[in-house]
């Protein structure tokens, strides 16, 4: 992962400006790779975090929790802009970001797109951004309505919504994408202040009963702007089309914890303001929380990574003991360059431990075929999460 969420205010900002049945299981041990002996848990130090797993966490139960936990699922199938173009890959914003309800839109774009899209039975969305520094942003986000009329009037309202934008030389004016006659679209202008003058367009594209919702910004201007539009519907049709949604009506009998690895996972510590964490992912899932998704992908399909874990650390399950090597390999290769060493957990002769240039610590250990990451705090907070999810796992 190595970003924390980024403040939603500066999100908010910047954007601004500019039906399956579910299984109760339990985790599954790869049978690749040799692993390394189990450690001796009498000699790690956990701290005060807790070493027990979970009881099995069930269903869902309550329709709000449904709600957040299908927008989780649909992240699998909402396209990274960095799938647009690998060079979309540095972290922007808020990176990415569950929409359980319609008032989440004014955090990725004016207030009144929340009032738009409430008036048309908004269900929930998942929305990923990403910048090409002082050169481009895309924000690609699929947002769901309760059938597919609904979707067509939110997607023209949301579009009418849009126009009423002031860019830097005017009002937001009406624009036609090409291949794509039925996207409501407009374009205005933009000066961000460090790379100068740029052209946006904001993009709504009606399909079954979601909603495509693009920003994408440019300084090579609009038509640079357009480009990046089109690409994301082309690649967003038919990759929702593979989601296998939930009916809402179904939404109280969700898994929580389909694999049961979440169950043994160190539970987060105080709130989730993005909704994005208590959950379980797949490989294009997890791409939007990661430093350098267009990397991390290729790593990912090498390894066999089949579910990533996220709550107060994050748990990677790989195919065998190798795979979980190599993510902590290239994951140390990936942070070191910009962070200091710092001294590994104590008795965990396999983890790696660094202090970020915001002052927190980073440590990654392995566990069979499970990679663990983690951040905390100070480095002692940092290493007792790190071996007390060790203890929770292989005990």
């Amino acid at each position: 992962m190595r970003h924390g969420l980024l403040a939603l205010l500066s999100a908010v900002a910047l954007l601004t400006a500019a039906c399956s049945s579910t299984v109760e299981g339990s985790a599954i041990k790869g049978t690749g790779g040799p692993a390394a002996p189990a450690l001796n848990f009498d000699q790690l130090d956990p701290g005060r975090f807790p070493t027990d797993p979970r009881e099995p966490l069930g269903v869902a139960g309550d329709p709000r929790r449904g709600v957040i936990l299908e927008a989780q699922r649909m992240a699998d199938h909402v396209i990274g802009p960095w799938e647009v173009d690998p060079a979309l890959k540095g972290w922007f914003g808020f990176g990415a970001m569950v929409l359980p309800h319609a008032d989440m839109l004014a955090l990725i774009g004016p207030a009144n797109f929340a009032a738009s899209a409430g008036r048309h039975n908004f269900v929930n969305g998942f929305a990923s951004a990403r910048i090409e520094k002082g050169n481009r942003m895309l924000l690609n986000a699929v947002l769901r309505f309760a059938d597919d009329a609904a979707a067509t009037a939110a997607a023209n309202d949301l579009g009418e919504t849009a126009l009423q934008q002031k860019g830097s030389d005017g009002p937001a004016q009406k624009l036609d994408v090409p291949n794509h006659p039925d996207t409501r679209a407009s374009s205005y202008t933009g000066v961000d202040r460090a790379s100068g003058p740029f052209g946006a367009v904001r993009s709504f594209t009606a399909h079954g009963p979601y909603v495509f919702m693009q920003l994408a910004q440019a300084t090579a201007g609009v038509e640079a702007a357009t480009e990046l539009v089109v690409k994301s519907i082309d690649l967003q049709t038919p990759e929702i089309d593979s989601f296998r949604a939930t009916d809402p009506s179904e939404f109280t009998d969700i898994s929580i914890d389909p694999t049961g690895l979440l169950a043994r996972t160190l539970p987060l510590d105080g709130p989730d303001a993005s909704f994005t964490k208590n959950a379980t992912y797949g490989p294009r899932g997890a791409l939007h929380f990661q430093s350098d998704p267009s990397r991390t992908s290729t790593l990912f399909t090498d390894i066999g990574m089949e579910t990533v874990s996220m709550a107060g650390t994050n748990i990677y399950d790989t195919r065998d003991a190798d795979g979980a090597k190599r993510i902590v390999d290239d994951f140390f290769a990936e942070v070191s360059p910009t962070a200091k060493p710092a001294n590994p957990v104590a008795n965990m002769p396999d983890s790696r431990c660094l202090g970020m240039t915001d002052g927190s610590f980073y440590c990654l250990a392995t566990a069979d075929n499970y990679a663990l990451e983690v951040s905390g705090p100070n480095l002692l907070v940092t290493q007792q999460m790190t071996a007390a999810q060790y203890i929770m796992l292989m005990s």
